[in-house]
């Protein structure tokens, strides 16, 4: 039998849990109104960290020297698309670099020497730590070494000869392009310690033979900006005394083209009554008249196609080489088998010294007879 007091205690209850029902519901309905309504929508909903970039570049590089541009860049990726700044932050050499902050190429302050190097450990091997920092500030950072290597010339010298042939058919003055490629192909070995009879320099000297680092190319680009292969012709109507009028258009030879950009060659027909070569060739030294400054030489001494002066010896180009060296500052040496020894023929001619390539390397810099145009190539 149901009392009074037990039906009113049942019914306390049941409101009780009537109250905690609508709770319950009152709870679910502003959990789903917020997104809560499942753990999948809870989760799209949580901020995501923001991750740093991830370098993609290699931590070591492998460069040549007397170069300001490696080759080297420093690449990274950002999951979130975010714009990557590069900087350098540190590592044992970092004063020798420089960093381009939007693509990360890399550059070196001052001109590496591989014979005199400038990095922490003098072993040629620089060290530095580069950062990518995205635009939330997130940063990775990579250790990169760079190794320098010393084959890289100084710079290359574009070449315009200047050919001023005979109207006869009995001359063969009006060379071919070929001829005139020979002689560049010497010059290349000659100055790069590259060429091939090397093993026949005089024992006392082999311990100095030295690269020059310096190489040549004919011309691609003439003073007004045209292409150009740098060879000019000109029908020769000069005086033969002294070869004074072959540096002038209007004595009937050909101006210079300037010579703070290019090293200027004339060719001429070098021969003497007798047939044979009076002159072999004159080199001005720097800082004479620009207007005559170059290289002249007679076309039978030139590289190392025919025609050619065998029988005097004057038939591997080594006149040219000589005639250069003293374009460069280079005056007449006793050193047996070097270049500028004089009165001896192109077979023995096979080396310059680390002392001329000092010297010739210091009127490259400032003040040098040459400077301008060390200047003018390397910009």
């Amino acid at each position: 039998m149901i009392t009074t007091r037990s039906s009113n205690s049942m019914c306390k209850r049941l409101r009780d849990r009537m109250k905690q029902v609508v709770v319950l519901v009152t709870l679910l309905a502003t959990l789903i109104a917020c997104g809560g309504g499942g753990n999948e929508q809870a989760d799209d909903k949580v901020p995501a960290v923001n991750q740093a970039p991830t370098f993609t570049s290699n931590s070591s590089f492998n460069t040549l020297d007397n170069s300001l541009e490696i080759g080297y860049q420093a690449t990274a990726t950002d999951m979130e698309g975010d714009a990557i700044t590069y900087s350098i932050t540190g590592g044992m050499d970092e004063v020798d670099f420089l960093i381009e902050p939007d693509t990360g190429l890399v550059s070196f302050v001052l001109v590496p020497d591989f014979e005199q190097p400038h990095d922490n450990n003098t072993d040629n091997i620089y060290e530095l730590e580069i950062s990518a920092t995205d635009s939330k500030n997130a940063v990775s950072r990579l250790t990169l070494k760079i190794n320098v290597s010393g084959k890289r010339p100084l710079f290359i010298i574009p070449v315009v000869v200047h050919v001023l042939y005979q109207d006869s058919s009995e001359h063969e003055s009006n060379i071919t392009e070929e001829k005139i490629l020979s002689q560049i192909a010497v010059l290349n070995k000659d100055f790069r310690m590259k060429n091939t009879d090397l093993d026949n320099v005089s024992e006392e000297y082999k311990l100095i033979v030295a690269d020059m680092e310096i190489e040549f190319e004919m011309a691609k680009v003439n003073p007004d900006g045209e292409a150009t292969n740098g060879i000019t012709r000109t029908l020769d109507q000069t005086s033969e005394l002294l070869h004074a009028d072959i540096y002038f258009t209007a004595k009937g030879g050909h101006d210079a083209w300037p010579t703070t950009q290019y090293l200027n060659i004339w060719i001429f027909d070098g021969s003497n009554r007798n047939g044979d070569v009076g002159l072999g060739g004159r080199g001005q030294f720097p800082g004479e008249d620009p207007l005559t400054d170059g290289v002249i030489i007679p076309y039978q001494a030139l590289g190392t196609i025919e025609p050619l002066a065998r029988h005097q010896n004057l038939h591997l180009g080594r006149s040219t080489t000589h005639e250069i060296g003293h374009w460069f500052d280079l005056r007449h040496t006793d050193m047996q088998t070097n270049f500028m020894d004089t009165q001896v023929p192109d077979q023995q001619m096979l080396m310059f010294s680390e002392e001329q390539k000092t010297k010739v390397h210091a009127i490259f810099s400032v003040g040098g007879g040459r400077e301008d145009l060390y200047k003018n190539l390397i910009d």
